[in-house]
């Protein structure tokens, strides 16, 4: 017979494992703060959206999404590298499905009632998905032009996250052993959570710019300049000076 530990054992062994994660977070916020910092600022930009769209039925989804963004980042830090990848891969999905069920009522109310399967790849597709050009130029023409690069980050993210998410030995073994923190391991989460988040704010551009810009209060164009400027249409439609390259 298999003994059971008792209640101290049990609480012993809870403790300990919260002061590894106590320390994988402090070792996450001293080597990687700056990182951590752009993911937290990229959640709230895409919370100033979320508020603009309170009253629209999609936006559940849209706030699942970032409750499963701030999981990956406290897992992220706490050294639980598996669960962080899970997150972001669900924050991905559940932002897409938002996006997709907003031109597809019918669709949503079937999900929402479990009788429709919200599908990745059709969310991506290259013709008919979200950031498809047939999507995008019904909502913000404009902002088609640089779709296909976050269709690209988004999917490329997706990707990685599910490579964990499956347990893959390559990538699996290169996690700790334990609870504890690992610099490389954060590092290349970070990228890729980056990746993900900046391809959701840029798909509630396409999809919800054409309606909530120019904002109130300014903080959608704050957060647009602020990780898009680089990109000309951005440039343009903020009225910030362009040349001829991005």
């Amino acid at each position: 017979m298999i003994a059971i530990a008792s209640g101290s054992e049990l609480e012993q062994h809870l403790v300990d494992l919260h002061a590894g994660a106590e320390k994988a977070i402090r070792a996450s916020v001293s080597d990687h703060s700056s990182a951590l910092g752009r993911l937290l600022q990229l959640d709230l930009d895409i919370k100033a959206w979320e508020e603009c769209l309170r009253q629209r039925p999609e936006t559940a989804l849209l706030t699942s999404a970032r409750r499963n963004l701030a999981y990956a980042i406290y897992c992220a830090a706490s050294g639980l590298y598996s669960q962080a990848y899970a997150s972001v891969r669900l924050f991905l999905e559940l932002s897409f499905a938002a996006v997709y069920f907003s031109a597809h009522e019918l669709d949503r109310r079937r999900w929402v009632a479990g009788r429709y399967d919200f599908s990745w790849s059709k969310a991506l597709d290259e013709q008919d998905g979200v950031l498809a050009t047939r999507f995008v130029r019904e909502f913000n023409e404009d902002a088609g032009r640089h779709a296909s690069i976050f269709a690209e980050k988004a999917a490329v993210s997706y990707r990685s996250c599910s490579e964990y998410v499956h347990g893959k030995a390559t990538h699996v073994a290169a996690l700790p052993d334990s609870l504890s923190f690992s610099g490389s391991v954060l590092t290349s989460w970070s990228e890729i959570s980056i990746q993900a988040a900046e391809s959701v704010l840029y798909l509630l551009l396409c999809r919800y710019g054409g309606e909530l810009l120019p904002s109130d209060d300014g903080k959608l164009e704050q957060g647009l300049e602020a990780h898009f400027s680089h990109l000309k249409y951005v440039r343009s439609f903020l009225g910030l000076p362009v040349d001829d390259e991005g």
